[in-house]
């Protein structure tokens, strides 16, 4: 279990700076921005959305959300307990513990053009959130799953960058 979990931290950091975690599309408002990704070979797309941040409170608020885009009315997916973590990442490093996502093995039916939502906190110091803002840190969500006919590799990530967060 413990190997498990600490393989699964490398993969949070390695991938924390990967390519392949920038959005297909962003769409900002008064209230935040939402970011959305299509997973490659797919029928998933994920989805992250993140609240306008009020730099005195030091706190992140997101929402993970993933989607089935396929031509079956649902699919099952199975995940960990949580099916997203979020990680904060300030000039290249990452800033606190990433959520440790369990073994479980739970399901959720899926069903189609529907998103299942989770939100997510990260909390931070004055000193943190300054940084971030400074140094264009970046949220990545991280999301674990699979499903009939997907074959996930490592994760499926999707990142926003400080200067397309709204504060």
């Amino acid at each position: 279990m413990k190997l498990l979990s600490l393989i699964l931290i490398c993969i949070l950091f390695l991938s924390a700076c990967s390519p392949s975690s920038k959005p297909d599309y962003i769409s900002k408002n008064h209230d935040g921005v939402t970011a959305t990704k299509k997973i490659e070979n797919s029928d998933f797309e994920i989805r992250l959305f993140t609240k306008k941040v009020n730099p005195d409170d030091n706190t992140f608020t997101l929402e993970g959300a993933i989607r089935y885009t396929g031509n079956r009315s649902e699919i099952i997916i199975h995940h960990g307990d949580p099916i997203f973590a979020a990680t904060l990442n300030i000039d290249g490093k990452t800033i606190g513990d990433p959520t440790d996502i369990q073994t479980i093995g739970l399901s959720a039916t899926l069903k189609a053009n529907e998103w299942l939502t989770q939100n997510i906190t990260l909390q931070s110091s004055r000193t943190q959130m300054k940084s971030f803002f400074e140094k264009d840190g970046k949220i990545t969500l991280h999301a674990y799953f699979d499903a009939e006919g997907y074959a996930q590799k490592a994760g499926e990530y999707l990142s926003l960058t400080a200067e397309e967060i709204p504060y």
